[in-house]
């Protein structure tokens, strides 16, 4: 049984993997779990993902490193939403669907920067960084108006431990910390909400959840990246820890053994495991904190078979120029990786989808993060939106 929440307490989750290192374990769901080979392919099904649960429930538009003060902005595409966040006067975010009111012009091109007024290529309407329009082009020769009707239509935006969440239906409400179901603080441990930027690469990949797969897969890591990452971490032992559809999951690095003979108030946990904290649907952070990490905003589309990720890389605002070297060579390193080696293998697992090869994918119970991961997606897909908000607390991954 995989524990439904557990303490931020990293010592535990590497006592935890010394227990399964030493009885060759791993932590587990009860049974082996079977997803239909449809639900990566089927168009009518990804249609209700992309409604469901990237445009009707709470997904990450930015990072709080994305805009560091008063005027910085990130824009963005989601699900076919063009979305603009934008850091306010007093610090708080808004964020706004990415159109014009005259005539639906994205008035910001897709990225990051700083402005105090964004102006529409189009015919030059403009507005502030609150949504307010500002000016009409030849506003004489064009007609009356209402300019507070006019304003960008704002969407639902909440920032917490170092995210900017918005759900991309203007008429949706939600609370971000029932959303997050107790993970916030579990979040606010890798110290996101105090980096800065460091570098971004976009990656072509697969289908979104053949991409999401591997994200909290442990049981590849020595095999299809045995001359990588399981240089450093081993395969198949890892701990997965959930909050609603959220999940920690810890992978045992090669040097695990030598905490046996250090007194547990001696560890330093961080340097014995490697951590992914992912962010439903579709974020993972890779890093224990410390001086670098790498987020992947992982995005659908534009059609079933494709998705892009953004791997954003992250520095602490006091790293040194040496830190900031090896963290931009680790973004290179892990950049290669996920290209040549998950997403290659994504895709190859995409050709071969069609080809009635396999009716349906097992994931068995050394695999539970995936499990869990596709028990949600199917309960966003089958529930009323009304109650996908309120995740319970239990055990999905152990569910009939």
């Amino acid at each position: 049984m995989i524990p439904e929440t557990r303490p931020n307490d990293w010592d535990e989750i590497v006592a935890r993997l010394l227990v399964h290192l030493d009885a060759g374990t791993t932590d587990s769901a009860d049974g082996v779990h079977a997803v239909d080979v449809s639900d990566y392919l089927d168009a009518d099904r990804w249609a209700r993902e992309m409604d469901r649960i990237f445009r009707h429930s709470p997904v990450v538009v930015a990072l709080t490193a994305h805009l560091p003060e008063p005027g910085s902005y990130r824009s963005i595409d989601l699900a076919g939403i063009p979305v603009l966040s934008v850091r306010q006067a007093d610090g708080s975010v808004r964020a706004f669907i990415n159109a014009c009111r005259h005539r639906g012009a994205q008035i910001v091109a897709h990225g990051t920067g700083k402005a105090r007024r964004f102006t529409c290529p189009y015919h030059a309407w403009s507005y502030d960084g609150s949504g307010a329009l500002l000016g009409v082009a030849g506003r004489p020769t064009f007609g009356d108006i209402a300019d507070n009707h006019q304003q960008l239509t704002e969407l639902p935006c909440a920032e917490r431990s170092g995210f900017v969440f918005a759900v991309l239906d203007p008429a949706v409400s939600f609370d971000v910390d029932e959303w997050l179901a107790g993970y916030g603080p579990i979040l606010d441990a890798l110290g996101l909400d105090d980096v800065e930027l460091l570098d971004e690469r976009e990656l072509i990949g697969p289908n979104w959840k053949v991409a999401y797969d591997g994200y909290v897969d442990g049981y590849h890591l020595d095999i299809l990246h045995k001359d990588t990452l399981g240089k450093d971490v081993m395969g198949n032992i890892m701990t997965c820890d959930a909050w609603g559809p959220h999940q920690r999951v810890a992978f045992a690095r090669r040097n695990l053994h030598e905490l046996r003979d250090i007194p547990r108030e001696e560890w330093q946990p961080g340097g014995h495991m490697g951590l992914v904290h992912t962010v439903f649907p579709h974020v993972s952070v890779a890093g224990n904190g410390g001086t670098g990490m790498m987020v992947s905003q992982l995005i659908p589309g534009p059609t079933p078979d494709r998705s892009r990720t953004i791997q954003t890389h992250v520095v602490t605002r006091n790293a040194t120029e040496e830190e900031r070297a090896a963290t931009a060579q680790r973004a290179d390193f892990l950049e290669w990786v996920v290209n040549e080696e998950d997403y290659k293998t994504g895709l190859g697992i995409q050709a071969a989808l069609a080809s009635g090869a396999n009716t349906e994918f097992l994931f068995g119970r050394n695999e539970p993060g995936n499990q869990r991961f596709h028990q949600w997606v199917d309960r966003l897909l089958a529930e009323p939106f009304a109650t996908s908000l309120a995740p319970p607390r239990r055990n999905l991954a152990a569910a009939d």
